[in-house]
């Protein structure tokens, strides 16, 4: 009796600890659920396909939603606000933006496409795309394939960077901090655009 009413209260404490941790753990501040995580997502792109993974609260108070969206995994930061919660950034891909940027990466990612038709047309005509190792070397497509020289600066004003041996080439943005290396670099290669591979700069989640 006295062994079973030892592990009884063993087991008591112990679930109360839990509670107390998880207590401690939220700081009094708000939840996160998978559905408040949803509701933020969707009225932010709506018509979306998603689906919510996992949601946690990470050590730095701010909302963390795992998810698959439009078939590929986004993971979505968020942001406590008084009682609730506001979408803050997304890392996809291997890379990492803040909300407030993604109109202008949208606009950086149309310039740099619209570059890459330029280049298709150009090694169409020459056989080549333009050799060299700086954005210099695109001055070779204006005018006969394109009349844009602004399609060589990001939406942040920022010197697209460049760099082909002629068979092949590499165009980036440095993104809305104008570091080159950092995860909100837009990296087009041969055409497609590709994650970041830095894991340097804003670091593996996003920073106040």
């Amino acid at each position: 009796m006295i062994d079973r009413n030892m592990r009884r209260t063993t087991l008591v404490l112990a679930a109360a600890a839990v509670v107390s941790l998880a207590a401690v753990g939220c700081g009094g501040g708000p939840t996160f659920t998978a559905e408040q995580a949803s509701a933020l997502i969707l009225a932010q792109f709506p018509d979306s396909d998603l689906q919510i993974r996992t949601v946690s609260i990470d050590e730095e108070g701010r909302g963390v939603a795992f998810s698959r969206f439009n078939d590929e995994v986004w993971t979505f930061y968020f942001q406590p606000l008084e009682d609730n919660w506001v979408l803050d950034a997304v890392e996809t891909g291997g890379s990492f933006y803040y909300l407030k940027d993604l109109a202008q990466i949208s606009v950086t990612i149309s310039l740099m496409a619209e570059a890459a038709s330029a280049l298709e047309r150009y090694k169409a005509a020459n056989g080549a795309y333009p050799e060299g190792e700086s954005a210099d070397a695109l001055s070779a497509l204006v005018p006969d394939f394109t009349d844009a020289e602004a399609l060589f600066t990001d939406a942040w004003d920022g010197a697209l960077s460049y760099e082909s041996d002629g068979d092949d080439y590499t165009m980036i943005s440095n993104g809305a901090d104008k570091t080159a290396g950092t995860r909100d670099d837009v990296i087009l290669h041969d055409g497609e655009f590709v994650g970041s591979e830095s894991s340097g700069g804003q670091g593996s989640t996003p920073s106040s």
